[in-house]
């Protein structure tokens, strides 16, 4: 399935706003990038190196911390362009999800983006164990979610969804996002 790009854009909030900065959460932002492979688009992931002191192992978007005065626009570009390996000018901004609190103690702004040439990546291996693409086809199939009831004291959220790709388990915050997109652009 290949999602049309005017459809997903007109579904998502403008990209173009700032920081919605909470008083005790520090800002961040992830990219969920859309890559078009024959003709079907996949969402593209990374898996942190099992040996990190945080989130070690966990699939996860490309994304960080906000550095100094950047929108977060331009955090979730750099981030994934130093994690991934891509050209800049590759990614094309197609909107913006609702930001969600991660029990980490940040506010992460996720953005959407389509990757408008085919590139090898080069991953950032200090963090990046490798980075893989699930069709968006396969995010639609309602049968293989899972959901868990939420039990960290920081949860903002009742419930966890997860999905398990080719032996890599997509859950959390990551997952919370994955739902929020599909949800975007569900018809009306």
């Amino acid at each position: 399935m290949r999602l049309e790009d005017t459809g997903v854009h007109t579904a998502l909030d403008a990209a173009d706003g700032g920081w919605n900065t909470q008083p005790d959460l520090r800002d961040a932002a992830v990219a969920v990038i859309l890559v078009e492979r024959d003709r079907q688009d996949r969402v593209l992931f990374t898996r942190r190196r099992d040996d990190l002191p945080w989130h070690a192992g966990q699939v996860s978007f490309p994304g960080g911390m906000r550095e100094a005065d950047e929108m977060p626009q331009a955090c979730a570009r750099r981030e994934t362009c130093e994690e991934i390996g891509v050209r800049e000018e590759a990614l094309e901004v197609l909107g913006r999800l609702r930001d969600r609190v991660s029990i980490a103690g940040f506010l992460v702004a996720p953005f959407v983006f389509r990757l408008t040439e085919a590139q090898p990546y080069a991953i950032q291996t200090s963090e990046v164990a490798e980075v893989f693409e699930v069709p968006y086809a396969f995010l639609l199939e309602t049968s293989r979610w899972k959901e868990e009831p939420a039990t960290h004291p920081r949860a903002r959220v009742r419930v966890i969804p997860s999905i398990e790709y080719e032996g890599r388990n997509v859950w959390g915050l990551t997952a919370i996002i994955v739902k929020d997109f599909l949800k975007a652009l569900e018809p009306r």
